[in-house]
Formats: C-alpha cells, structure tokens, sequence
C-alpha cells in the first residue's frame, strides 16, 4: 500500500468532516525545475500533469507567483522560456536585487493582508484609507509602465554546463 495515499484518504476524510463541499482527488505527476541565473540567483518553477493532461504553472523561486493552468506542454516551455529571457535581461540590471525585493515584498503584503482580514476586526474607515493606498499604487505602477522605455530583449540562450 502506498504511504502517500494513505496520508492522502485520511485528510480527505478530515475535510470531508470539516464541510468540504468538494474533494476532487487527481492523479498527477508534479515537476520542480530550477535554473541559475548568471548571477547565482535560482529561478524555480513547479508544475502538475494531470492523467487528462491538465497542466498547472507555478513560479516558486525568487519569490512565488501563480501562472496558472495550461493547453499543453508547449505552452508551459513557452511561458518558462520566456520568462527565464526576462529574467535573464533583467538581472544585468543595477536595479535587479531591488526588483525582487519588492516583488517579494508585493508577495509578503498579500499575506499579510490576509492574515489582517482572517484575525482581525478592521474596521470600514481603516479598510477604504488601505482600498485608496493600493489604488494610488496601482496608478502609479501603470503610469510607469507609460513613461518607462521597455527592456531591450536578449535571446535565450541555454546555460553552457
């Protein structure tokens, strides 16, 4: 008997008494693929095949974003090829550590955001001053987008072992 799916029934039947209102159970093979960016810096990515060729794209490393869920397994090498070009160009930047570091700290502001919600009273007027910071943020970051020449692509190249 596999351990995993032992472990797996028994949360089932724990969310299943917690209300679950759905448990879908997959069958799927998940991958994690990393690559080092000349810097050092590792970019990770984590995806799920399904038994019905379902694919679903996550971005775990330098900081985790959703990708969301994909055709095929050409559209996955495509987003991730793509992705690493950015990244790789990006990373010649001076600015290129700073750039992570408020993108990780967009990630840590979700969560903390949540955790805000979840165990706190907040109250309207606290919430609308919040609603009219992230709005002033959100302008600001497609005004930039506006005034900013984009980033000159370099090709992606495989990395030489």
């Amino acid at each position: 008997m596999n351990k995993n799916t032992v472990i797996g029934d028994i949360v089932d039947l724990k969310l299943g008494q917690m209300g679950a209102t759905q448990i879908t159970k997959l069958r799927s093979h998940m991958y994690i693929v990393d690559f080092t960016l000349e810097n050092g810096m590792k970019i990770s990515y984590v995806f799920n095949i399904t038994k019905h060729d379902k694919y679903f794209l996550q971005r775990m490393r330098p900081y985790a974003m959703v990708q969301g869920k994909y055709a095929d397994t050409k559209e996955i090498t495509k987003f991730i090829k793509e992705d690493l070009r950015r990244f790789r160009t990006a990373e010649h930047s001076t600015n290129f550590e700073e750039f992570v570091d408020v993108s990780r700290k967009g990630v840590q502001l979700s969560q903390e955001l949540e955790n805000l919600f979840l165990n706190y009273n907040v109250d309207k007027a606290t919430l609308d001053e919040m609603q009219g910071t992230l709005n002033r943020m959100m302008w600001h970051l497609e005004q930039l987008k506006n005034q900013l020449p984009p980033v000159e692509p370099q090709p992606c190249q495989k990395k030489e072992s």
